[in-house]
């Protein structure tokens, strides 16, 4: 077991006049794609390479499922989204029946969620936003940083019997009883939203274990079923998962 890293330090930013500070931080908001009273914090060095869908995404279809925001309120909630893999590590490819690698997959659900999160006025610090490589510790670090209220992480899953199907939600072995609550609501939520939900499980996994904030790991289905797979590589079901994932994060804190 490694220990996280320790957060890097950096050199104070000189002090601008009030007019250009305010000009500067509203270039900033701009360019970090925040959306009404949340933000999106840009935590990570820059992509390398900016995430580019294989094909053009259609505008979701209408949901039956209630709006995050009818539920509860998220504003000011410190989250990190971490979309698994990445860069040098696409994930799941033994047996995989996907067009699209797990990577692809992953921030294109964590992008979506990201900017949705922001919209209802979180402070979201996703783990990466292209095609890059944090570390396992990298992304438990940014958690332990920023004191994260929650942390998600997103990832697709992968087995030997390609008739195993569904949304699993994890948590770590010895979660803590903050944990615990966010997976159940989490479940409830993907339920809600009418897709195959394989409940909460425990697991030893790294971006579980080595951080004391509350935390669960989303496989948002099989790539090596061929029904979850030709469901993950269609934008609109991503889109779904999404929703999905954002209700239960709401879900999650109201009391």
């Amino acid at each position: 077991m490694q220990a996280a890293m320790q957060p890097r330090t950096r050199r104070r930013p000189p002090v601008l006049p009030r007019t250009a500070r305010a000009a500067v931080l509203l270039l900033a908001a701009t360019l970090a794609g925040c959306e009404g009273p949340g933000r999106v914090v840009p935590t990570l060095p820059t992509p390398l390479t900016e995430f580019h869908p294989a094909s053009p995404r259609p505008t979701p279809r209408p949901s039956a499922t209630p709006p995050p925001a009818a539920r509860g309120d998220i504003r000011g909630a410190r989250i990190v989204i971490d979309a698994g893999h990445g860069g040098r590590d696409p994930g799941a490819g033994r047996g995989t029946r996907s067009r699209l690698p797990e990577k692809t997959i992953t921030l294109d659900i964590a992008n979506r969620l990201v900017k949705t999160l922001a919209s209802m006025g979180a402070t979201v610090y996703p783990t990466r936003t292209g095609d890059t490589y944090p570390s396992l510790n990298d992304r438990v670090a940014l958690a332990e940083r920023v004191k994260a209220d929650l942390f998600v992480s997103i990832h697709a899953d992968s087995a030997r019997n390609p008739d195993a199907s569904g949304v699993g939600i994890f948590i770590y072995n010895q979660a803590s009883t903050a944990s615990q609550r966010a997976a159940m609501r989490m479940a409830a939520a993907i339920e809600a939203a009418g897709l195959e939900c394989r409940g909460v499980q425990r697991a030893n996994f790294h971006v579980l274990r080595e951080h004391n904030r509350p935390a669960m790991l989303i496989e948002c289905g099989f790539l090596t079923n061929a029904g979850d797979a030709a469901r993950l590589n269609d934008p609109d079901h991503r889109a779904r998962l999404a929703a999905a994932i954002a209700d239960g994060i709401v879900r999650f804190f109201a009391k």
